[in-house]
């Protein structure tokens, strides 16, 4: 029997665009959300609505699909790990797990001959925070192991603030050294069975730790550009990847590339394929799961995406006059919530 039907975990704008993607295909997507109100909820043909701790619903959910993906990697381990007994996974619990975890995820980048992260200590109390801020010569960030998004859970941490984090449980805690890189760039790879695409690297601005705009193509050199396409498929390899996944990079100084993070999902400096591509990274993680295969992606315009944050919605009218115009349809607006994103060419 032919298996025609997407389980996607979480109900938000990349689910939403994965469900269109799907129906291109005339595959059936199911939503599991755990808001009333979500994105994807009119672009999905059927949703469950529940917390991850309802079995009941889970059960019926995983019964209710053939094949699973994410669209958020915060999803707890043991949810994922049920759905594995009986489905197959887009990525695997393994690949989610490790990007879950800073410190797993850096140890892992770590292990890789040739890829590099920036420097990292593992924390367990405030003498460790004080040892390793030295070390870092008082430039350096405080971040969560697990939950931090869009700079939740980061702090920069200067000699004025430090005494501020002496009673914090430290021990789910990482610090990273502040590195003055040139550029931010990302890399999406998706990978099959089969074989392995990559979309072309892009250069990524952010403002409060949140991504602002991408510009396809990055302004790097060819060398760079290779580089940054071997890291990707490195890891992609490693992990014996079967998905999609998005490698966020530091670009430094020197031309070297550090890497700085994953996220085994479609990824939102992925937003310009759906204009500028003739194959969109959410039709690739379809292809991926479905067919067992990838499709070369096929850039033909340089162009640019910009995120709609916040109270800058309150433009969308001006934003759907001028350019190609993707609404998130969030139930409310708040400071830096990522309501929409447009993309255009110059």
């Amino acid at each position: 029997m032919k298996k025609n039907s997407l389980g996607i975990i979480g109900g938000g704008q990349l689910g939403m665009f994965l469900c269109q993607a799907a129906k291109k295909e005339n595959l059936r997507t199911i939503v599991f959300s755990t808001t009333e109100n979500f994105s994807a909820k009119n672009f999905c043909d059927s949703y469950f609505i529940s917390d991850f701790n309802d079995n009941t619903k889970i059960d019926k959910f995983i019964d209710s699909a053939d094949f699973f993906t994410i669209e958020t990697e915060n999803i707890p381990k043991n949810f994922l790990k049920k759905i594995e007994k009986k489905k197959k996974l887009f990525p695997n619990s393994n690949i989610i797990e490790i990007s879950q975890n800073r410190l797993k995820e850096k140890k892992f980048l770590n292990s890789i001959e040739n890829i590099k992260t920036v420097n990292f200590k593992s924390l367990k109390n405030f003498d460790d925070l004080l040892k390793s801020f030295y070390l870092f010569n008082h430039k350096a960030i405080l971040k969560t192991c697990e939950m931090g998004y869009d700079g939740k859970g980061q702090f920069r941490l200067s000699r004025e603030n430090i005494g501020q984090f002496k009673n914090l449980n430290l021990q789910n805690y990482i610090l990273e050294e502040l590195v003055n890189f040139k550029k931010e760039i990302s890399v999406i790879v998706c990978r099959s069975q089969k074989d392995i695409v990559t979309y072309p690297p892009v250069e990524n601005i952010h403002k409060d730790s949140i991504l602002r705009e991408t510009i396809f193509p990055a302004d790097i050199s060819q060398n760079v550009k290779k580089n940054a396409i071997s890291i990707a498929k490195r890891i992609a390899n490693e992990l014996d990847l079967e998905g999609i996944l998005a490698i966020e990079m530091f670009l430094m100084k020197d031309n070297t590339v550090l890497v700085n993070e994953l996220a085994p999902r479609p990824h939102n400096s992925g937003h310009w394929t759906m204009d500028f591509c003739k194959i969109s990274q959410f039709d690739n993680l379809v292809y991926s799961i479905f067919y067992g295969n990838t499709r070369k992606p096929n850039p033909f315009k340089e162009c640019r995406m910009v995120n709609v944050i916040g109270k800058d919605y309150s433009k969308k009218n001006n934003y759907q006059k001028k350019y190609n115009f993707y609404d998130y349809f969030k139930d409310e607006i708040k400071e830096l919530r990522k309501m929409a994103h447009y993309t255009f060419t110059d």
